[in-house]
C-alpha cells in the first residue's frame, strides 16, 4: 500500500498508487489579485506549487493531469469553480501551475467565509484526490473588487460613483509637463499656490522638455520648484526691463523657497536680463544642481542671478552670462549683488562654475572679445566662495564701496589680458583667498581695497607670495 499526503504533515490518508504525491502550496500572499486587475477584465491567476515522489523517496519527472477545484465546504457540495490542467510538466518532483489559466478565478468565487481547495493527480493509471485544503486569507483579495459602496461610511466625494477622479495623486504636488499634467506652464504652476507656509509646503515637479514662460514664475518661501536634471528640463523667458528687478527676470526666488534640478535661462535682448532675482532672501534659499544662464544677443546688463539684499546658498550650481554688448557700460556677471536696504548680505557659494563674459554652454572658459565679463561682481556685500571656479573675461571678482569675499579651496581666473585684472577691489573692500588657485595673465589686481592670500597658487600650480600687502600678495 502506497501513501499519499501533504509534507506538511497535517493531512495523510492511504490510496492504492505505484507513486507517493507530496503537493505542498506555497503562500498565495504575492499573487492575490489587485482590484483594478480584475474591474478591468482581467482574469484572475492564484500560483500553486506542488512535490511529487515514489514510495523510496524519489522524485517523480514526467507528465501528470490535475484537476483542481474550489468549495464552499471541507466535504461535500458543489464545486464552486473547477479546471483541469493536462500534461503538466514535472522535473525532479517539483511543478508549478496557475490556478485560473484555463477557467478564470473571478471575485464572486470567494465570496463566503472559507472556502477550500481540491487536487486530483492522474498520472496514467487512475486518478486520486487529495483531501480538501482550506484557503489562507489573502486570496480574499479577490472579493475587494467586489466590495460596494454602499454601507461603507466616511467615502469620499471623487469615489462615490464608483470613479476615481480625485485628480492628483499626492496633496501638495503639482505636476508640469508638455501635456498631461496639472500644468503645461511652470509660472502657471507656481502662481496657482496660495496658501503656501512653513507647516504646509509645496513642490512643483517639471517633467523634461523646455517651457517657454512669458510670465515671471515666483518661486514662493516653502515652495520647492524641481525638475527632472539640468539641460533636461530647462524654463526659458526673454523677460528685459530697463532696471534690474523682477520685470526682467525668467525667475524670482523668494526666502525658503527652493529651486533644483533644472536649467533657467534668459534670453532677452533687452537693457537688463536676469536668470534668478531674489531680495531679501536668508540663506533659506536654496538653489542646488541646476544651471542658471542670461545669454541673450544684445542689451547691456546680463546676470544669471541678481541678488538684491539677498543671500540664498547656490551649490553644485553652474551660472553663465554673456551676450551683452556696449563696451566698457556693458556687463556679463555670472552672479551680481547689492544691499540696498543696510547691513552686508553674505550669499553663499559652494562646489560651483561661475562664468561670466561667455555664453558657451561648453566647458569651464570664459573667454569672450567684449571685455565686460564678471564672475562675480557685488556692491557693500560679502559673498562667501568655496571649492568653486570662477573665471570672467574682464574680473574673475569686482567688489565696490565695501565688503569682503572670502575665497577657500576654489580657482579665481581671468582669461583676458588687454584691461583685464584677475581682482578688482574699490572703496573700503577686501578680498581674501586661501588654499585656492589664481590664474591670471600678468594683471593681478586694480583699485585701493585690499586683497589677502594665504597658501594658494598659481600657474604650473607654483606657489604664490602670502600676506596681506596688495603689491605682493598672490604674485
Amino acid at each position: 500500500m502506497k501513501q499519499f499526503g501533504l509534507t506538511s504533515g497535517v493531512i495523510a490518508f492511504a490510496a492504492a498508487l505505484l507513486l507517493i504525491f507530496r503537493v505542498t502550496p506555497v503562500p498565495v500572499a504575492a499573487v492575490a489579485l489587485q482590484q483594478a486587475s480584475l474591474s478591468a477584465g482581467a482574469p484572475g491567476l492564484l500560483h500553486y506549487q506542488g512535490f511529487l515522489s515514489d514510495g523510496a523517496g524519489n522524485a517523480y519527472s514526467g507528465e501528470a493531469d490535475f484537476t483542481f477545484a474550489v468549495y464552499a465546504a471541507s466535504s461535500g457540495g458543489s464545486a464552486l469553480w473547477q479546471e483541469i490542467q493536462s500534461n503538466v510538466a514535472v522535473g525532479e518532483g517539483f511543478f508549478n501551475v496557475l490556478l485560473g489559466s484555463v477557467t478564470p478565478l473571478t471575485a464572486e468565487i470567494f465570496d463566503g467565509t472559507e472556502r477550500y481547495l481540491e487536487v486530483t493527480v492522474d498520472l496514467g493509471a487512475g486518478s486520486t484526490t487529495l483531501p480538501r485544503q482550506r484557503l489562507a486569507a489573502v486570496p480574499y483579495a479577490f472579493q475587494a473588487a467586489a466590495v460596494p459602496w454602499d454601507g461603507i461610511s466616511g467615502v469620499p466625494a471623487d469615489f462615490a460613483d464608483g470613479v476615481d477622479d480625485s485628480g492628483a495623486a499626492y496633496e501638495n504636488v503639482i505636476t508640469v509637463a508638455q501635456s498631461g499634467a496639472d500644468y503645461s506652464s511652470v509660472a502657471a504652476a507656481l502662481n496657482s499656490i496660495g496658501d503656501a507656509s512653513e507647516t504646509n509646503r509645496y513642490l512643483v515637479w517639471v517633467a523634461p522638455g523646455v517651457y517657454s514662460e512669458t510670465d515671471l514664475a515666483s518661486v514662493q518661501a516653502y515652495v520647492h520648484l524641481k525638475g527632472s536634471g539640468a539641460n533636461t528640463t530647462v524654463i526659458s523667458s526673454a523677460r528685459t526691463n530697463t532696471v534690474q528687478n523682477d520685470s526682467a527676470a525668467t525667475v524670482r526666488l523668494y526666502d525658503n523657497g527652493r529651486i533644483s534640478a533644472l536649467t533657467i535661462r534668459n534670453t532677452g535682448s533687452g537693457t537688463f536680463g536676469i536668470g534668478i532675482w531674489s531680495a531679501e532672501a536668508t540663506r533659506g534659499a536654496v538653489i542646488k544642481d541646476a544651471v542658471i544662464e542670461a545669454v541673450g544677443s544684445g542689451g547691456t546688463g546680463h546676470f544669471a542671478i541678481y541678488l538684491s539684499d539677498s543671500e540664498p546658498t547656490i551649490s553644485d550650481s553652474v551660472l553663465r552670462a554673456g551676450g551683452a554688448v556696449g563696451g566698457s557700460a556693458a556687463v556679463n556677471t555670472a552672479l551680481g549683488s547689492v544691499n540696498n536696504a543696510g547691513g552686508f548680505p553674505q550669499p553663499l557659494i559652494e562646489r560651483s562654475i561661475l562664468i561670466g563674459g561667455n555664453n558657451d554652454p561648453n566647458g569651464k572658459t570664459c573667454a569672450g572679445n567684449s571685455g565686460t565679463g564678471y564672475g562675480i561682481q557685488y556692491t557693500n556685500s560679502a559673498p562667501e566662495v568655496s571649492e568653486s571656479y570662477v573665471c570672467g573675461d574682464y574680473r574673475s571678482i569686482f567688489g565696490g564701496v565695501a565688503g569682503i569675499t572670502r575665497v577657500i579651496h576654489s580657482q579665481l581666473a581671468v582669461s583676458s589680458s588687454n584691461g583685464a585684472f584677475l581682482l578688482e577691489t574699490t572703496g573700503s573692500v577686501a578680498i581674501t583667498i586661501a588654499n585656492s588657485g589664481v590664474f591670471y595673465n600678468g594683471n593681478k589686481h586694480s583699485g585701493t581695497g585690499n586683497i589677502t592670500c594665504a597658501n594658494s597658487y598659481g600657474a604650473n600650480y607654483a606657489v604664490v607670495s602670502d600676506g596681506n600687502n596688495v603689491a605682493t600678495a598672490c604674485n
